[in-house]
């Protein structure tokens, strides 16, 4: 066993109870592998239909960013 994994071990031993959650949650966290993307994952990428249903943005693109498309409303 390394260094670094001895004193891991020893200083997880020595953690009060009630930060025991919170550690082993940042561990799991820390050690869990990675979900690979999903198609869901990039829904947000892309134009659909415009809020007064026009069909053209791809023309209007221009247009559409100037008038701040992708910007939180107010």
């Amino acid at each position: 066993m390394s260094e670094s994994r001895e004193e891991l071990h020893h200083l997880i031993d020595a953690l009060p109870d009630e930060q025991v959650a919170q550690v082993l949650s940042d561990v799991r966290n820390l050690t869990a592998r990675r979900r690979v993307p999903t198609e869901k994952a990039f829904a947000w990428i892309g134009a659909g239909p415009a809020d007064n249903e026009r069909t053209d943005n791809a023309q209007r693109v221009d247009e559409l960013l100037a008038e701040g498309f992708g910007r939180s409303r107010p």
